[in-house]
């Protein structure tokens, strides 16, 4: 999808640009309604042709629509763009009768007798069976397109026709909008971070005030929302207040310390995996009256050498102990 991208990320500044913010939200329900609101003049003609550019031509709406969303840099759903074009297809004027001409049995020279005609059925492949039933769904789903349309038409738009008809554009549409948000959300924790490990090499003595801050400022220039900012800022901040203990992964991988006024809860005891260094005194923790902290010394030796292994070995020794009381 590399190379496709080197074309959709022009496009989708572009778009960015002329679209205003405040429709793109609704620019995927408007697209996956194209295919029954378009008229059939548009793209029209008759046969295969017509289908293709139909579909084509609602495939591209819905793409325009993907790429129009902030934070898309190109990327897009081709699921979607798929089913788009593929509802613009079966909407084109024609295009049951265009389906089941393509199949075996609408091609059969109609002066052929019954015997003949079930000789040609019966003699076909496995793959032309396979067609052929494909062809055959696609023509009932076409059909029964058409009808919940001729429906709309006699009984008005808020039918029970018009409100199933209503359910294909409104289902794709949100599945769109939350695939569009759920991946500038991603991109906004991915900017988060990024801007937060930065200063985990060039500011160790920052505060926990100094990363929210800096965080938003750089999420702020790349074009992110306030709200997305702090969103994000928070999800990756709350990733380092490891408030139940245990032994937990790196934040996003790499060597990294607990920034002050914030600490690792060990009151349940736990292993350490943060930090710059070995008794760098860089990691604060959470200790309570009787309790017994180990060395780096002694867990890895515990482990043989390993110091993840000597963990796993001292949390069944601790499990063991405390069930003894």
């Amino acid at each position: 999808m590399g190379f496709l991208k080197k074309i959709t990320k022009p496009i989708s500044k572009a778009l960015g640009k002329i679209i205003p913010n405040e429709i793109k939200p609704f620019l995927p329900y408007a697209a996956a309604a194209a295919p029954f609101l378009l008229p059939a003049g548009i793209a029209g003609g008759s046969g295969l042709g017509a289908l293709l550019r139909r579909g084509a031509l609602t495939g591209g709406l819905n793409l325009a629509a993907q790429l129009a969303q902030e934070g898309s840099e190109g990327e897009f759903n081709p699921l979607s763009v798929l089913l788009a074009g593929g509802t613009g297809a079966l909407t084109a004027p024609g295009a049951t009768a265009s389906l089941k001409g393509m199949t075996t049995a609408g091609s059969i020279d109609p002066a052929l007798g019954s015997s003949a005609q079930g000789d040609i059925l019966a003699g076909r492949s496995f793959l032309t069976k396979a067609k052929d039933f494909g062809l055959t769904s696609l023509a009932k789903g076409a059909e029964g397109l058409s009808s919940l349309q001729k429906g709309i038409a006699e009984k008005g738009l808020f039918s029970k026709e018009g409100l199933k008809l209503a359910s294909i554009p409104v289902t794709q549409g949100t599945m769109d909008v939350a695939v569009a948000g759920a991946r500038r959300e991603q991109k906004a924790y991915d900017q988060a971070l990024e801007e937060f490990n930065r200063m985990q090499k060039e500011m160790s003595g920052a505060t926990y005030n100094d990363y929210y801050d800096n965080i938003l400022k750089y999420m702020d220039l790349a074009g992110f929302t306030a709200e997305e900012a702090e969103a994000a800022a928070e999800r990756v901040l709350s990733g380092i207040n490891f408030a139940n203990g245990g032994r937990v992964g790196y934040l996003g991988g790499g060597n990294v310390a607990t920034p002050p006024g914030m600490e690792m809860d060990l009151r349940v005891g736990g292993f350490i995996p943060i930090g710059q260094a070995e008794r760098a005194d860089d990691v604060l923790a959470r200790v309570s009256k009787n309790e017994f902290v180990m060395t780096a010394d002694a867990v890895r030796g515990m482990g043989n050498g390993d110091p993840r292994a000597g963990a796993q070995k001292m949390y069944q020794l601790m499990n063991n102990l405390e069930a003894r009381v």
